[in-house]
């Protein structure tokens, strides 16, 4: 008797195959965007992996339905290379990155971004294109709004004194992220903007202005100097744009113009009052002067450390130009360049320096190129035919995120790199410019399918190391050593291991297991050697093991690396095994370095730089000035006295200040 299996097999293939797969993909990048924007903006590695997947169906999908092989590409050659080429650059340079731990998540989300990319030019090129945009928009209208009345209740019941929207980790209470919030918006009101004058009956029409001027508001609310800026800028191109559409038609509506301008003005405006009157009433509203003339909790900093993430950036760009440092090095290699305590970052605030440094001046390139060739087609086509709606928003949405990135950088939230990636194809598709070269369609699709297989293999494959280490982590968190390492050994081998290795190193060495310690430690430093820690740790086992000259070594290179303005703690072990070992001369030799250090933390202590006051560098620098107090003479001895009160004293100051703040009712 025939086995009935295999016919069961092929009848619910055959029944999969029937679905509406053209359509699933286009609801699937809908739903995911907004999913991306409602779950912390997008920025945890759940929505990179999930990403991974959307890619690969999305250029499944659409390979699988060209029937006609005859049909033109509606990408253009010189996209496609300066996408492709874009994609293995990054590849490359995640191969030879200096801090392979981090930075896989970045390379998936390059080649996935792409693919979207590719799969949204071909989408709405198409007979669904118009339909495509149309769900766009009113996805993004539904999304902002929700994520909007969300943010409204953070901002008004917790202690964050920065509209952030969705974008932030309940589980932190640091993981707030208004700027990024910001550039949300910057990109999506435009599209808002577009559904709102699409609108031409009255009512309709100012129900849908009160709205625009909500999102507007919750724009205000963020206080980004940057973002203000930038949607200024964005207000100019659309004022612009009117003056062309007006010479061109040679007649507008002022009046329903006029009618809309007003009723967001006035929306955008009572929506700030009101929140901060509301507001007001359970916590301290940040004041709008503070924030203009820099006198708010950052001060000047955020300009000055920017400029400084700059030209860091730059130097290291030009020592490394070809491949660049790797992908989300910038944290790991920037510190070796610190001028002021604490002066770090994630990346160096500028979008193309951040591709410059990180992955070569050549990816810097393709990306500018890439760009280019879309915006500048874009401008040609709006200049000659302007009065069309969804060309116009789409560019100054564009334009108004790619302006304030450069100033901060925010695409690594999936919700806003995608959009961006989104209506770049639209603006590309839009635009509608002439092929002179035609790729050969078999390479072409061969080529992205194999992509976007390989990058979701690997995804796979890495998301049981990935979640395997995560319980590790909670574990350690919570005091379980022993249970934390065996997770952590269940992990290994894994490509992103992140901060694991360190973490089985410090665990090891807390329990004097410091052969397997340094294996561990060992580990980590094969993958990224750039990281002060990894030195730190080691001059502690050295230490540990009466190593007197390797452990200065390596806390001198963990100094060089960072932690001289970073970890105090290293320059205090450094100095006590000094004077634990006798070694006199060499402490006389860094006497003056290291007292001079400890007045700069003093000094960062007295006016938090950074949350500085809250960290173990206040106890590093009191302990250090106490013992340099027992062994210095009698006329400096009370230098260091007041050194360790003045750090002592305002570090009490700021903490109980902290505590003292009203906790938040809502979590």
């Amino acid at each position: 008797m025939e086995d009935p299996l295999p016919k069961r097999l092929r009848a619910i293939i055959k029944k999969v195959s029937a679905w509406p797969w053209v359509t699933i993909c286009e609801r699937s990048v809908l739903g995911f965007l907004v999913f991306a924007l409602l779950w912390k903006g997008g920025k945890s590695l759940e929505a990179t992996w999930l990403l991974t997947g959307l890619a690969w169906l999305c250029t499944y999908v659409y390979w699988a339905s060209q029937k006609k092989k005859s049909d033109e590409d509606p990408v253009p050659a010189s996209i496609w290379i300066l996408l492709m080429l874009f994609i293995v650059w990054t590849i490359l340079s995640f191969a030879f990155s200096s801090t392979k731990n981090y930075g896989l998540d970045e390379v998936f989300r390059t080649a996935s971004l792409a693919l979207v990319f590719l799969w949204t030019c071909r989408f709405t090129s198409g007979k669904e294109g118009k339909a495509f945009l149309q769900n766009l928009v009113k996805f993004i209208v539904i999304g902002t709004l929700i994520a909007g009345l969300i943010g409204l209740f953070v901002y008004i019941f917790q202690p964050v004194n920065r509209f952030v929207g969705t974008f932030f980790d309940y589980r932190f209470h640091t993981d707030y992220w208004p700027n990024a919030w910001a550039d949300w918006l910057l990109i999506a009101w435009p599209l808002i903007a577009l559904w709102v004058v699409k609108e031409k009956r009255m009512i309709p029409m100012l129900l849908r202005s009160l709205v625009l001027g909500l999102v507007i508001g919750f724009l205000l609310l963020s206080y980004s100097r940057g973002a203000i800026i930038a949607f200024t800028g964005q207000l100019v191109l659309w004022l612009l744009w009117t003056v062309l559409i007006y010479w061109k038609k040679s007649s507008f509506e002022w009046k329903n113009v006029s009618i809309r301008a007003g009723m967001i003005l006035l929306t955008s405006v009572f929506v700030f009052s009101c929140a901060n009157i509301v507001r007001s009433q359970l916590f301290p509203v940040q004041p709008i002067t503070e924030k203009i003339s820099f006198t708010a909790a950052e001060g000047s900093s955020s300009v000055s450390e920017r400029s400084e993430f700059w030209k860091q950036s730059l130097f290291l760009s030009l020592k490394r130009p070809v491949l660049g440092w790797g992908p989300y090095s910038f944290r790991f290699v920037q510190p070796k360049l610190q001028t002021s305590i604490r002066a770090t970052s994630d990346h160096p605030h500028n979008v193309i320096l951040k591709l410059s440094m990180e992955r070569g001046i050549i990816a810097a390139f393709l990306f500018l190129s890439i760009l280019v060739t879309i915006l500048y087609a874009s401008v040609n086509k709006i200049s000659a035919k302007p009065n069309v709606p969804v060309l116009g928003f789409s560019l100054i949405a564009v334009a108004g995120l790619l302006s304030h990135s450069l100033i901060d950088y925010n695409l690594q939230f999936v919700s806003v790199s995608m959009l961006l990636w989104i209506l770049l194809a639209v603006l590309m598709a839009e635009s509608k410019r002439k092929k002179s070269i035609v790729l050969n369609k078999k390479i072409v699709r061969t080529f992205e399918v194999l992509l976007a297989s390989i990058v979701l293999i690997v995804a796979v494959f890495e998301a049981e190391g990935i979640v395997i280490s995560s319980v590790g982590r909670h574990l350690e968190a919570r005091g379980e050593a022993e249970r934390a390492l065996l997770w952590y050994d269940k992990a290994n081998p894994q490509i992103i291991s992140r901060d694991m290795h360190l973490s089985r190193a410090n665990i090891l060495y807390g329990q004097k297991r410091f052969a397997e310690a340094q294996n561990a430690l060992d580990d980590y430093m094969k993958v990224n050697n750039e990281d002060y820690r990894g030195w730190k740790i080691r001059g502690d086992i050295f230490r540990s093991q009466r190593e007197v000259d390797s452990a200065l070594e390596s806390y001198e290179k963990a100094l060089s690396f960072g932690g001289r303005f970073n970890d105090f703690g290293i320059t205090r072990s450094k100095t006590e095994l000094m004077i634990d070992s006798e070694r006199w001369d060499d402490l006389a030799l860094v006497k003056e370095d290291t007292i001079g250090l400890m007045k700069t933390y003093v000094d960062a202590v007295e006016s938090n730089t950074h949350f500085i006051a809250l960290s173990p560098n206040v106890e590093d620098v009191i302990d250090l000035a106490n013992r340099f107090s027992l062994i210095y003479t009698r006329r400096e001895r009370p230098m260091f006295e007041v050194l360790a009160a003045r750090a002592d004293h305002h570090s009490q100051v700021e903490r109980a200040r902290i505590e003292a703040r009203s906790p938040g009712y809502l979590w």
